[in-house]
């Protein structure tokens, strides 16, 4: 959410060069749409992505899911949801990588976390943004994150989980026990607790990029059975 060009520039550009042939679909999001936005316009947002999954040729494609923060987890379901409306079923991921996510409602994270976007912004504006702005995440946050749809994606969807302690948008508790319901449903779970990270600059803490991005191909290659597997889109 509010992620700068030069941050979606350096994830674009490590997907490029560990998997040169897979195309890459980007779904961004920002604090506005993420509180304020209808379920109805969130749909029509990212129906050009979804047009991307099901262009033609492509039907036998392999897709991987690469979520930030509840921002993207939001987007992902809007995705998600728009596909499994058009088509029927579920979105044909073989892994889904919750990078930083999901939370549930904590006051003192929730400042944190809306206030980062607006922080230069006077005080009479701040104010009352922040206090519509808890109100709605309340809400949202629950509804759309802790208790998602699972079936938006299939049970064979190999589920990801890359979080730390440091993180203070996020309580990394409410991030494993989100694990721990995926794995009774049935899903394919692994974890990556990392050290010393802050909230989606998890490939800066303990390990740095080899570690994180590592952990990333462990994900596909358990989704796909064969570590030499490519994702076709991403």
């Amino acid at each position: 959410m509010n992620a700068a060009p030069k941050h979606i520039d350096h994830y674009c550009r490590t997907y490029m060069c560990l998997y040169p042939s897979a195309r890459i679909i980007l779904a961004t999001t920002n604090t506005k749409e993420f509180l304020f936005q209808s379920e109805a316009r969130r749909r029509t947002d990212v129906k050009e992505a979804v047009s991307a999954i099901l262009a033609p040729g492509q039907a036998n494609e392999r897709l991987f899911v690469h979520a930030l923060s509840n921002g993207g987890t939001k987007r992902m379901y809007a995705v998600a949801g728009t596909y499994q409306a058009l088509t029927g079923k579920a979105l044909p991921a073989k892994a889904f990588l919750l990078d930083s996510a999901p939370g549930i409602p904590q006051f003192r994270r929730d400042m944190h976390a809306l206030a980062v976007p607006v922080v230069k912004w006077p005080l009479y504006l701040w104010l009352p943004y922040m206090a519509v702005s808890l109100e709605i995440v309340l809400v949202v946050f629950v509804t759309v994150n802790w208790m998602p749809k699972w079936n938006f994606v299939p049970m064979d969807c190999a589920r990801g989980y890359i979080y730390s302690k440091e993180d203070l948008a996020i309580d990394w508790k409410d991030i494993e026990k989100h694990a721990t319901v995926a794995e009774n449903k049935g899903y394919t779970v692994v974890k990556k607790l990392v050290e010393g990270a802050e909230h989606v600059q998890l490939f800066k803490g303990n390990g740095g990029e080899k570690g994180y991005w590592d952990f990333v191909e462990r994900l596909w290659g358990m989704a796909m059975a064969d570590r030499e597997a490519q994702p076709e889109t991403l």
